[in-house]
């Protein structure tokens, strides 16, 4: 529940000098269950499936249930035990604010998605810093955390040794020769930042006496731990962002003992980090080689400019595209989650084939272009100022062991700023629930002094917004559970196309569709069954039967997400092999236009010209193709279409054969022998 008129600081300081939150409501069950829910995420992460959701979609309806039960039990108190803790006003206003950005959004399953993920994570804030308020609580839970990524530690350090493409039961791409170490993430900068955010916390635990033997041990360990896991990852994001994170979190221990210790490590720390990064350079071959691009783009930033980079890395020609991107829509953005699935348009610079582009491996840009320059502000203006709070209390609270947790928090939030810059680690859902977690317990003394001070007084506001906020968490609940509950079965039916057990798949697809009719990804599910069974038989009754419930199925995943390629081609072979050509043309023409570097989809568009008898536009859409890949089915057709414009034609007017990776591609009428035969002979 949140307190409109809060106290400052600096007069809690004078009012509760001694004993400085060290009292107040004691963490409840579900705090510590809501915990261990990025531990589990973390865990699995790397076998959970392509798109998580089999994972993700019970943790979150899990971690929406903690929440409503800690709100349902604060809006039935007698007294006030939940305070707001720094910045979450704001942040509830940034969610308001992406809340209303939905209804006017492309793709709004997506955005609902994205949102619940947000609400989450600052839900879980509230949560966390009104139950760990004392320094018990908290040193238990950083003990639980530093012991299971200790554990993630030494298995991803195992694994990298002995077999780098195993995670846990299952396997990952691996570049045999240059193999990084991803524990049981997917991706290896992901990992680095987990270890990035909790290594100020082992630093400052090592002189905080409350801490305790045991506790102090196990930072330490984690410290010679983590330092060459790190290393194994080559995350250069990883790397620089510890280096910051520790830096600052030194000078701010500085800034709390004496100003003069303060601006003698303003020097030190910059020169001893510039000394290390020197020394890797010129001693660690892998530091060096993953740093070049960046030292080239730095020093091609000095002569040519941002704009005018001539780099090949595909991170700051993604950048200038997507800067491109949010001109086009710079208030209000594309929607949150729209990225994947706007950006591909405005692609120009990156021109690797059929590379999906979801994230533009920065988090600023990333925000902006979802929420546009409002919803950035206003997430600038939370991050800020919760971080300004958190400084203020660090330096003036009497309780150095308050104080130094504080100062952690504030070094991982520094090297998780700079991260930002290169990665989208604040987008993979347990590393945000970690922030979220250390963000709740550097905050708890603060809410644990307000807790104090208003102990046993419960005004008609505050009652009037602990309902208000219990409300929107059920609200948030209900609506989770449909959206994830329709997630999950769409996610089980994938795994079930996968294993071939297609009738199981149809109804888990029904099911997830019936749960929430806005799961455009169930739609696809099921529309490209019925296109496998429409491409396999050889009834043309049935052909034509399977194809009319595709494109029904197509159209209505269509109408939830018209920026879906796949989804686009899908429906436009399906309308044309139902005799609509023109609308079918005009729905592939799309898809190109939506993944312009896949040749695939231009392959399909040219297929459906030359058959539909388009002789010329086919050819011109098969060159187009051969620039992007000119694999041999491209060069055949090109042939085959240049003779025909030429005048020559095919025996007995037969199709030519369209060739996909080397493999002849059915037909969607049955042949004969003979006529099999004379495509054959003809091509």
């Amino acid at each position: 529940a949140m307190k409109m008129d809060e106290i400052s600081i600096s007069k809690e300081m004078r009012s509760k000098p001694v004993r400085d939150g060290e009292t107040g409501i004691k963490a409840s069950l579900w705090a510590y269950v809501l915990m261990l829910i990025p531990l589990v995420a973390t865990f699995f992460y790397g076998v959970a499936g392509e798109d998580k959701f089999l994972l993700l979609s019970p943790l979150v309806v899990l971690g929406f249930l903690c929440l409503a039960v800690s709100f349902l039990s604060e809006a039935r108190s007698r007294q006030v035990r939940f305070c707001a803790p720094p910045a979450f006003i704001q942040f509830m206003v940034f969610i308001a604010c992406g809340t209303v950005f939905c209804t006017i959004s492309n793709i709004p399953y997506e955005a609902k998605i994205r949102m619940l993920f947000v609400g989450l994570v600052v839900g879980s804030y509230f949560v966390w810093s009104n139950s760990f308020v004392l320094f018990r609580s908290s040193r238990t839970v950083l003990g639980i955390v530093l012991a299971f990524a200790l554990l993630t530690s030494f298995y991803g350090l195992i694994v990298h040794f002995k077999a780098p493409s195993q995670v846990l039961w299952g396997t990952r791409w691996v570049d045999r020769e240059y193999v990084r170490l991803a524990s049981t993430y997917i991706c290896a900068n992901h990992f680095a930042h987990l270890l990035q955010m909790l290594l100020p916390f082992c630093l400052v635990l090592l002189f905080i006496p409350k801490a305790g033997i045991f506790l102090r041990i196990l930072a330490g360990y984690c410290i010679a731990v983590f330092l060459p896991t790190m290393y194994f990852t080559q995350s250069r994001a990883g790397m620089l962002g510890s280096i910051v994170a520790v830096g600052v979190t030194v000078l701010l221990l500085a800034l709390r003992k004496s100003k003069k210790l303060f601006f003698m490590l303003l020097v030190v720390v910059p020169l001893v980090s510039t000394v290390l990064l020197v020394g890797m350079w010129n001693y660690s071959e892998m530091f060096k080689r993953r740093m070049t691009p960046v030292v080239e783009f730095v020093s091609d930033l000095h002569t040519e400019g941002f704009a005018n980079t001539t780099t090949k890395d595909f991170r700051p020609l993604t950048w200038l595209d997507t800067i491109e991107m949010i001109k086009e829509n710079p208030a209000t953005g594309f929607g949150p989650g729209s990225y994947r699935y706007a950006f591909p348009e405005y692609r120009k610079r990156v021109k690797a084939v059929r590379i999906v582009t979801g994230h533009p491996h920065n988090e600023y840009l990333e925000v902006a272009s979802e929420y546009g320059l409002i919803g950035f502000g206003l997430f600038a203006l939370a991050w800020c100022y919760g971080l300004v709070r958190l400084l203020v209390f660090s330096l003036k609270t009497s309780q150095q062991h308050h104080a130094f947790v504080a100062m952690a928090f504030l070094g991982t939030a520094a090297g998780t700023m700079l991260h930002s810059f290169f990665d989208f680690q604040m987008h993979v859902f347990q590393n945000a629930m970690v922030f979220s977690l250390l963000g709740g317990i550097a905050a708890g003394p603060i809410c644990g002094r307000r807790q104090e001070a208003t102990s046993g007084k419960l005004s008609v506001m505050h009652r009037m917004w602990t309902i208000v906020l219990a409300l929107a968490v059920v609200c948030g609940l209900v609506i989770a559970l449909i959206a994830f509950s329709s997630a999950f079965f769409r996610a089980q039916a994938d795994r079930l196309v996968e294993s071939g057990r297609a009738e199981v798949a149809k109804a888990r697809y029904e099911r997830a569709i019936r749960i929430d009719p806005s799961n455009w990804r169930a739609y696809k599910g099921l529309g490209l069954l019925y296109g496998k069974e429409r491409y396999y038989s050889l009834d043309m009754e049935e052909k034509q039967a399977f194809g009319v419930k595709e494109q029904a199925v197509l159209r209505d995943g269509y109408s939830h997400n018209p920026k879906d390629a796949g989804l686009t081609v899908a429906l436009g072979e399906v309308t044309c092999f139902l005799g609509d050509v023109d609308r079918g043309l005009e729905l592939l023409h799309e898809a190109t236009r939506l993944r312009p570097f896949n040749d695939n989809y231009w392959w399909s568009l040219g297929v459906e010209e030359r058959k539909a008898g388009r002789y010329d536009d086919a050819l011109e859409t098969f060159h187009s193709a051969a620039k992007i890949k000119n694999s041999a089915s491209i060069r055949k057709n090109i042939q085959w279409l240049e003779k025909q414009l030429k005048g020559n034609s095919i025996s007995d007017g037969a199709e030519a054969p369209a060739y996909h990776h080397g493999t002849l591609k059915k037909s969607d009428n049955a042949v004969s022998l003979d006529e099999l035969h004379n495509l054959m002979n003809s091509h």
